[in-house]
């Protein structure tokens, strides 16, 4: 009597064991498929992209009345034009690991990036030539000065032209100086800054160099994609 017992009861913890390491396999191979998927669906989309533009440049050699017709379907993620950056943008939210985050890769005119949404630019702010860096929070302009070949003089506390909060639509005022020692006579001198320039950039980034009459060094102004802040690092002190 207490055999039968015995068996029934291991046989129901077997059987319970099993449906559990069912389910746990199930429950680990979903998200695993799911970025597959996610996979085939981008370069998918790659593809018709890239067929996209060939049309786009073979229409352009061919002249007035050259015509072409592209077709594509998606079964995830969404295809639209955005009209400030004139581009037409495929978005799919994804934990594949495609590209790596806050980076960029291209070939030819399309471009694959994950999670680089800044874009970096010349323009003029209040009559002053600058580097505006701008994502979904901020827009930071930074004053164009000089380049490596010709440095002019330089203020770091001169160097931010803008700092606006998109989201509440406010300009912040505020000056920023950077000085090294506490030595007055560092936050200015001669130098130069440089950016680079595109759209859909992980972090965008401005450089000043600055040569003062006691030391030489380099600021970073930064803009990740998401942020709310900028990041402003000194580096490459030197005499």
């Amino acid at each position: 009597m207490s055999k039968g017992v015995s068996q029934v009861a291991t046989s129901a913890i077997y059987i319970g064991v099993t449906v559990s390491a069912i389910s746990v396999a199930l429950t680990a191979g979903v998200p695993a498929l799911e970025n597959m998927q996610d996979a085939a669906s981008v370069r998918q989309a790659q593809s018709f992209m890239q067929e996209l533009d060939s049309n786009v440049q073979t229409v352009v050699t061919e002249g007035e009345g050259s015509t072409r017709t592209v077709s594509g379907e998606f079964d995830k993620g969404e295809i639209y034009f955005d009209n400030d950056t004139k581009t037409l943008i495929y978005e799919l939210e994804t934990n594949a690991d495609v590209i790596s985050p806050q980076t960029t890769a291209g070939e030819g005119n399309v471009l694959l990036s994950s999670s680089a949404d800044v874009n970096v630019s010349e323009t003029t702010v209040g009559g002053t030539n600058c580097y505006m860096m701008e994502n979904e929070h901020i827009k930071a302009c930074i004053k164009k000065i000089g380049n490596e070949s010709n440095p002019e003089s330089i203020n770091t506390s001169e160097l931010l032209t803008l700092y606006e909060f998109k989201d509440e639509n406010r300009k912040l005022n505020a000056n920023l100086s950077i000085e090294l020692n506490d030595k007055k006579s560092t936050s200015n001198g001669t130098g130069y800054t440089t950016a680079n320039t595109g759209d859909f950039i992980g972090t965008g980034e401005v450089q000043a160099t600055i040569d003062s009459n006691l030391f030489t060094y380099d600021i970073f102004f930064r803009l990740p994609t998401g942020a709310d802040f900028i990041q402003v690092d000194v580096q490459n002190y030197r005499q």
